[in-house]
C-alpha cells in the first residue's frame, strides 16, 4: 500500500492528463484510490466526484467561452443525468463490496474498450469539423434514446464515482451534435452530474475530506498546467503515445479491480 501522502503527486499527474487527454478521469480517480490505496469503492467514489467538479468546471467555463457548448441541450440532458445520478449514488452503500468491485472494474474496462475503439477509428479516417450544425433531434425516439444514455451516465457516476462521460457523448452523437458541440456540452453536462453525485454522497456521508484535500491541490495544478504542457505536445503524439498509455492505465486498474 502507498502512504497516503503520494495523493498529491497522483492528483496532479491525473489532473494534467484529464485536461492534456480529456475523459476517463474518474475512471483513473475510483480505479487508483481502490487498488493502490486500498480505499473503500464509495469512499473512493465520492473523492473522485469531490474532485472531478474543479476539473471538469475549468473546462465547462473554457468551452462555454469558445462557444462549443450548446446550454439549451445541456440542460435537457442534464435531467437525465441527475436522475441517474441520485439513482446511483442511493445505490453506492447497498451493494456488498465485492460486487462493487466487479461492478466498477468492468465499467472502467468497458469505457476503455470504448476509448480505444475511438483512437483505432481516428487512425484511420481524419475527423471532420463542421460548422455547428444543429442540435435539435430528428425524431423524439432519438430524444429519448439520448435521455436514456444520460441516465446511464448519471448511474455511472453516482454509483461507482467516474465521470459518465463515454455515455453523455454517445446521447449527444445519437442527436447529430457536431465534434465541438459535443465536447463543450458534454462537459457542462458532467459537470452537473459531478455536482449532484457529490451532494448524494454528502448526503450519505461517504464523503471522507482528508482524502479530498490530499488529491485536490494536485489535481488542480495538473489542470492549470495541462493547457501550457498542450502546446508543447505534438497532436501525433498526444493521439499515437500517451491516449494509447492512458487508456491502458484505465484497463489494467479496472481489471485489477474487478478480479481483486
Amino acid at each position: 500500500m502507498f502512504p497516503l501522502i503520494a495523493l498529491p503527486v497522483v492528483g496532479f499527474l491525473i489532473g494534467l492528463l484529464i485536461i492534456t487527454l480529456g475523459g476517463g478521469g474518474g475512471a483513473v480517480y475510483v480505479g487508483i484510490l481502490n487498488v493502490v490505496f486500498h480505499i473503500p469503492p464509495v469512499i473512493a467514489a465520492s473523492t473522485s466526484l469531490a474532485t472531478m467538479i474543479p476539473t471538469t468546471a475549468m473546462g465547462a467555463f473554457s468551452h462555454w467561452k469558445a462557444g462549443n457548448a450548446n446550454i439549451r441541450l445541456g440542460f435537457c440532458l442534464l435531467g437525465g443525468g441527475v436522475l441517474g445520478a441520485v439513482i446511483g449514488s442511493a445505490c453506492s452503500g447497498v451493494l456488498p463490496e465485492s460486487v462493487y468491485d466487479k461492478i466498477a472494474g468492468l465499467a472502467i474496462v468497458g469505457i476503455s474498450i470504448q476509448m480505444l475503439a475511438q483512437i483505432l477509428r481516428r487512425n484511420h479516417r481524419r475527423s471532420y469539423v463542421a460548422p455547428h450544425a444543429s442540435a435539435s433531434p430528428s425524431t423524439p425516439w432519438r430524444f429519448i434514446q439520448a435521455e436514456a444514455y444520460s441516465v446511464f451516465g448519471g448511474v455511472l457516476s453516482g454509483l461507482i464515482g467516474i465521470s459518465g462521460s463515454p455515455a453523455i457523448v454517445g446521447g449527444l452523437s445519437v442527436l447529430n451534435c457536431d465534434v465541438r458541440e459535443i465536447a463543450g456540452t458534454s462537459v457542462f453536462v458532467v459537470l452537473g452530474v459531478a455536482i449532484t453525485g457529490f451532494l448524494m454522497h454528502l448526503h450519505l456521508g461517504t464523503i471522507h475530506w482528508s482524502l479530498v484535500g490530499l488529491f485536490l491541490p494536485g489535481t488542480l495544478l495538473g489542470a492549470f498546467l495541462g493547457p501550457v504542457m498542450l502546446q508543447w505536445i505534438p497532436p501525433a503524439g498526444r493521439e499515437k503515445v500517451l491516449r494509447p498509455v492512458f487508456v491502458v492505465l484505465m484497463i489494467g486498474t479496472g481489471m485489477a479491480l474487478a478480479f481483486k
